[in-house]
């Protein structure tokens, strides 16, 4: 076969003839004929750099093509403006006119549309073509080729095949790729862009790029997502060179199915302009000045180490091997015959042993041996075929964990229910404890005996059960409210089972329980009045409320020395006492000044959470009441109710600080009307108070009805996920809005990576005011890092952004600092050593042997 003597010309005597073209043909579908250049906003030419003293547009200078010379160039350069997405194009053509005038172009001409001959003239002779930015929908009307072809847009095809440098801006930059869009009622509609470049890239507008993935046929997708006030440059050897501010990519991975992100981080600083300057003003261009670029990315030792830094944090990463699984199956199997046969102590034996081995036993997933991996990947694929189990999340230690707890709970409940039985039997309780000898010796003093509280091991397992399932657990939830139940705290057991019923709407048993609970609950307030309210009134009017500018109220267990000799009160339940602590006023933030010792008096004034009535005007009375401080006191089971009805109208409280008071979803539906409507408060502390993610949609909504001063807000500690984040980011960004709130914390929450999603939003919008956000110990990885950082920009108010105790290991941080950490006014503070900072952190140790306060509730 012969080939055309113009193909065969440009082959090497030595090379076949057919295969340099082949070769050559590859090289030209494989890399770029021209520089291609994407700029998400056009401020970036006029960027100045601090060390080079030049705008980036003499970045652009240096991507000219090589027959015009070295920089400037012997003959004059010719650019083409196109402006076909814009209204106002002639704005945009004089701004473009200044960038070229920076570098010396000014043979410049604006192409209409529709277009004239002499502009067809012009563009065919362009070494530079400028797309701007515009409405997507008109540039797919005039720009777009599926329409029977622009005469536009194949000029400027042909130049760039000619080596001309191609810049689009904005929603331009989708027209050079496979495809781009426009919208129509809210629906992203596709159409075939120009395929000079091999994927897509799109401005982060706030337009979800992960369902655009998905949408646009996911497998073989991949969107470039750049920042506001950076580009891209996509150079002629095939490289993708980010400028100042990073990439993310967007890419259907087909084997989870789902979309994954991935960061492409730009060269050392400045180095993006200096060495591009220095390589065309010399003869011979050195690569000595580049020999630290790749020093910028993670090396494989520092990918393994960010690994191993993760599953130390993740409380799911913990995996079991076959044999450690069929062992905790046969200990769970002995103990639930224990618990059917009524033998309650030796059912706990055998759960709490099954716990000891799955603690000692568990590992992440990367420390488990590779072949075990496979093994627990083939059976699962297996057995998943076949429609049965187990499954590869059988052998994940938390399903293990949780359903031994819950275990634990039921047959320490049914200990203290035979507990109760064997004590009516026998009046003396020491009586089972004394041992019994055979030869008439008395052993006591040579036997240790453990006494053990059933109740309070059942409510602390199902307790942790709702912990470890981030309260989804319905079957959680009814434990505690059975728990509830046996502390006579009928009041509590109405709002856990009211929780398990929204998990399981159509569970009989728990309605059931819940109409019996509510009908002793009832009676709760009642009983308490005829009971002790000469004594509780005489403690309220210690409290000298007429006078008081500050209350701080903390709970404390055993202290209520009340006999319930006809059992009608709740065991357990923590007495609100008044601490003396003094008002003090810091760059003007209400605080409290602790006595010393920093504990309540002995003889100081209390509260008791079901004397509803003592409750009920203690803030309309309160009128000078500039703070208000309550510490691990059960509001949420009564008194929250009449606070908020005081509070939401009180017109000098500024600080509220409520810290483990067991608020719950129910409580924070009582708080958004108190952010709703009250004008005073400044400062609002909502630190574990167990209000989960429907508690913080309900919070969200007071918050947008705002109009006060309110400034700070810490909602700490509350097993708030991402799944309802979104509602707090839109009360924040929302138009127009009249919050003003500049400190915000979310730490000690499990967000994880969906959660920093939502929060980017947050950083990308222009109508917050926050300055601090601090999100420490909140599961957030290198990606979510880098998901939050990304969206940093110096024209917005946050300067103060806290990641510590988050597993963000040293070689994220090295290139952090190195790379985008000079450039931004945002202080973000991250842990050097996050594990060991974390073991560290002053943690308040519980005593497991003892009722836990309401801080611990979930």
């Amino acid at each position: 076969m012969t080939q055309p003597s113009g193909l065969q010309r440009f082959a090497p005597l030595s090379t076949p003839p057919l295969y340099s073209w082949l070769v050559q043909q590859e090289r030209k579908q494989e890399l770029p004929a021209g520089p291609q250049i994407f700029l998400a906003d056009i401020s970036l030419l006029f960027h100045q750099d601090p060390d080079v003293k030049l705008p980036w547009i003499h970045r652009v200078k240096c991507e000219l093509p090589r027959r015009v010379g070295r920089l400037a160039g012997d003959l004059p350069i010719k650019a083409s403006y196109i402006g076909f997405g814009r209204e106002s194009a002639e704005e945009g053509y004089e701004i473009f006119q200044e960038a070229m005038a920076e570098i010396g172009v000014l043979l410049c001409r604006h192409i209409h549309h529709p277009t004239n001959r002499f502009e067809l003239a012009h563009l065919e002779q362009s070494d530079l073509i400028f797309l701007d930015r515009g409405e997507r929908k008109r540039l797919w009307e005039t720009l777009g080729t599926d329409l029977g072809g622009s005469e536009v847009a194949e000029h400027v095809k042909w130049r760039y095949l000619q080596g001309a440098v191609v810049i689009a801006v904005g929603e331009s930059m989708t027209l050079l790729g496979e495809k781009s869009w426009y919208w129509s009622n809210d629906v992203a509609i596709p159409f075939k862009g120009w395929c000079i470049f091999p994927h897509i890239v799109a401005p982060e507008d706030g337009t979800d790029m992960e369902e655009l993935v998905e949408q646009f046929g996911g497998a073989g997708v991949v969107i470039l997502g750049i920042h506001k006030g950076g580009g891209m440059i996509f150079n002629k050897d095939g490289l993708v060179e980010p400028a100042r501010q990073m990439i993310q990519e967007y890419r259907w991975d087909w084997q989870s199915k789902s979309v994954k992100q991935a960061l492409l981080l730009g060269p050392p600083r400045n180095t993006g302009l200096i060495c591009p300057l220095y390589t065309a003003s010399r003869e011979v261009a050195g690569d000595d000045e580049l020999h630290d670029v790749y020093a910028y990315a993670l090396t494989v030792e520092e990918e393994e180490e960010e690994q191993r830094l993760i599953s130390k944090f993740d409380p799911f990463d913990r995996w079991l091997d076959v044999q450690t699984q069929q062992e905790l199956d046969a200990l769970k199997k002995q103990g639930n015959e224990a618990f059917k046969a009524g033998k309650a102590d030796v059912a706990f034996l055998h759960y709490n042993q099954a716990q000891v081995l799955l603690c000692s036993a568990a590992k992440p997933w990367p420390e488990l041996p590779e072949k075990l991996r496979m093994a627990i990947e083939a059976k699962s694929e297996e057995t998943a075929s076949q429609g049965c189990s187990p499954r590869k999340e059988d052998y994940q230690a938390c399903a293990i964990e949780l359903s031994l707890l819950l275990n634990i709970s039921a047959c320490s409940l049914l200990a203290y229910s035979q507990d109760l039985s064997r004590k009516l039997e026998k009046p003396d309780p020491e009586e089972d404890l004394k041992p019994k000898s055979s030869n008439g010796k008395d052993p006591a003093s040579m036997m240790l005996v453990e006494v053990k509280d059933n109740l309070v091991v059942a409510f602390r397992a199902a307790n942790d059960a709702l912990r470890l399932s981030l309260a989804r657990s319905a079957k959680a939830w009814f434990r505690r409210a059975t728990a509830f139940e046996k502390m006579r705290d009928y009041r509590n057991a109405v709002l856990d089972l009211e929780e398990a019923l929204l998990r399981e709407p159509q569970d009989k048993a728990i309605v059931k329980k819940r109409n019996e609970m509510r009908d002793l609950a009832s009676h709760v307030a009642e009983n308490m009045y005829y009971a002790r309210h000469k004594e509780l009134d005489a403690q309220e009017q210690r409290l000298n409320l007429e006078t008081r500018r500050a209350l701080h109220l903390r709970g404390y267990l055993g202290f209520d020395k009340y006999e319930d000799k006809d059992l009608q009160f709740a065991l357990q339940q923590p007495a609100a006492r008044v601490v003396d602590s003094t008002l003090e006023e810091l760059d003007g933030r209400l605080s409290l000044r602790l006595p010393m010792p920093s504990e309540a008096r002995e003889d100081a004034p209390y509260l008791h959470t079901h004397a509803l009535w003592t409750w009920e005007f203690l803030v309309q009375r309160s009128v000078g009441l500039r703070i208000l401080c309550i510490e691990d006191v059960d509001l949420g089971s009564g008194p929250l109710e009449w606070l908020c009805k005081g509070l939401r109208s009180h017109q000098e409280i500024q600080a509220l600080h409520f810290t483990g008071v067991h608020l719950g979803p129910a409580g924070a539906k009582m708080m958004r009307n108190v952010l709703a409507q009250n004008k005073s408060l400044i400062d609002v502390k909502l630190d574990r108070c167990g209000i989960l993610d429907s508690g913080l949609a309900e919070l969200a909504e007071g918050l947008a009805d705002h109009c006060g001063p309110l400034e700070f807000l810490s909602l700490r500690q509350n097993t708030i996920t991402f799944k309802k984040l979104s509602k707090l980011v839109s009360a924040l960004c929302r138009d127009e809005s009249k919050l003003a709130l500049g400190e915000l914390d979310l730490s000690e929450n499990p967000l994880g990576a969906a959660g920093a999603k939502e929060l980017a939003k947050l950083f990308s919008s222009d109508e917050h005011k926050l300055r601090v956000l601090r999100l420490q110990d909140c599961l957030l990885d290198l990606a979510a890092f880098w998901r939050l950082v990304a969206k940093l920009d110096n024209d917005r108010p946050l300067t103060h952004l806290d990641l510590r105790l988050n597993p963000i290991g040293r070689g994220t941080r090295r290139c952090w600092r190195g790379t985008m950490a000079p450039n931004i006014r945002c202080d973000v503070m991250l842990s050097d050593h996050p594990l060991k900072a974390r073991r560290e952190q002053v943690i308040e140790e519980q005593q497991t042997g003892s009722f836990p306060l309401p801080r611990w509730w979930v």
